[in-house]
């Protein structure tokens, strides 16, 4: 039964409830809908008031109750000859009107439940939030302005605001490096400033495991997930970024790096400076890289390749943007998904492959975002709780 003709048969049961009554069965039908969610035992309430139906009829003052009564008649199978009081005839004759010009009150209520579940539903656009892992293994929630203060007072880091942290270039450590860990969930973000005054823009879903102090000939660290490099130069201690399939070497230089483990590719992309990019088997290829190249590495074809690119696409989150030019809608999802902590299901295989363009505020919601997909009269979009659903028209 469709959702009108549905609202249409309980309509006509609350109708015929009032007058004359209803056989067993049809008592089951009417109360197994009431009892089935709280709203509808709710919209019950609303319809079954007097006045609420009486002020409906006077909205629309043209309508001609006893125009629709053999009709109404017919369609719900009542006896012609009981007799009624009065108001008991016009209410429920009223309500017979609502089921045959279009269920008002139900289409009303309705609506108004959906304009409020759309509002209770909006999925908020991500935030700084992190972890932080001291080598002793003590685990500190970055959000929480005390634990930064006991941090800060403690000379491990200093503390600038709530988006990040800066380790303390003057702390005393001895000739062990101490590693230190962020982890940054899915819906947040993070800003650190390493001991040599490297700063790294952590992206969702991104962890970082570093040194407190860097000790040795080479400052490393190593990445799971996008981080944004701005490297402190120093040519007597090369910068080495590590994650599990490409090894980024740099002296002083400006880079993106994008390592998801769900991802098919490994991306280091260069704006300013020069980089030396290792992959392969044991790492053994090299490739050096110029401003405006990207190299990636294709973990399902096993290949390294370098190529020109816009390097303002591949760092845009860095700058609080979405820009997306003709890419698969799949690559899309997934990357909103990072950020605003959603699933998305898609009902046909097809829809991933669909192809869009645009650019887009982080900072928003995302009901923009599902409004440019509406626009293009292809697809359905559904929003249920964290829950996006996508189907072909």
């Amino acid at each position: 039964m469709d959702v009108i003709s549905q609202n249409k048969r309980i309509c006509q049961l609350i109708a015929k409830q009032l007058w004359e009554g209803l056989s067993d069965e049809e008592r089951e039908e009417l109360q197994s809908w009431i009892h089935s969610s709280p709203g509808n035992e709710s919209l019950y309430d609303k319809i079954v008031k007097r006045e609420r139906v009486r002020q409906y009829i006077e909205k629309r003052e043209s309508i001609d109750v006893r125009k629709y009564m053999t009709t109404c008649e017919r369609e719900l199978g009542l006896g012609s000859k009981r007799r009624m009081r009065r108001w008991h005839w016009g209410y429920a004759a009223a309500i017979f009107v609502l089921c045959v010009v279009g269920i008002g009150i139900w289409m009303n209520e309705r609506e108004e439940a959906g304009v409020t579940e759309i509002a209770q539903t909006t999925i908020e656009p991500g935030k700084a939030k992190a972890l932080l892992v001291l080598g002793d293994g003590r685990e500190i929630e970055l959000s929480n302005q005390n634990v930064n203060k006991v941090l800060e007072e403690s000379g491990i880091v200093v503390v600038n605001d709530s988006s990040r942290i800066e380790y303390n270039r003057n702390a005393g450590g001895g000739d062990k490096e101490v590693m230190n860990k962020i982890i940054v969930p899915t819906g947040g973000e993070y800003n650190l400033i390493l001991s040599d005054g490297t700063w790294v823009y952590l992206n969702a879903e991104s962890v970082i495991t570093y040194p407190q102090k860097f000790v040795g000939e080479k400052r490393e660290v190593t990445l799971e997930g996008e981080a944004y490099f701005q490297v402190t130069a120093s040519k007597e201690r090369p910068f080495v970024v590590k994650t599990k399939d490409m090894d980024v070497l740099v002296t002083g230089t400006e880079f993106n790096v994008k390592a998801y483990p769900d991802e098919s590719n490994v991306q280091t992309t260069l704006l300013r400076g020069k980089v030396a990019v290792f992959a392969g088997i044991d790492k053994k290829e090299k490739i050096e890289i110029k401003p405006n190249q990207q190299a990636e590495w294709s973990r399902e074809n096993v290949k390294l390749q370098v190529r020109e690119v816009d390097p303002d696409l591949f760092v845009a989150w860095k700058n609080g943007h979405f820009i997306f030019r003709q890419d698969r809608l799949e690559n899309i999802m997934k990357t909103l998904a990072r950020w605003y902590d959603m699933e998305v299901v898609y009902l046909d295989e097809s829809i991933k492959n669909m192809a869009f363009a645009g650019k887009l505020d982080r900072s928003e919601d995302i009901t923009p975002i599902l409004n440019v997909l509406r626009a293009t009269d292809k697809l359905t979009v559904e929003v249920n709780g964290k829950r996006i659903v996508l189907g072909v028209k």
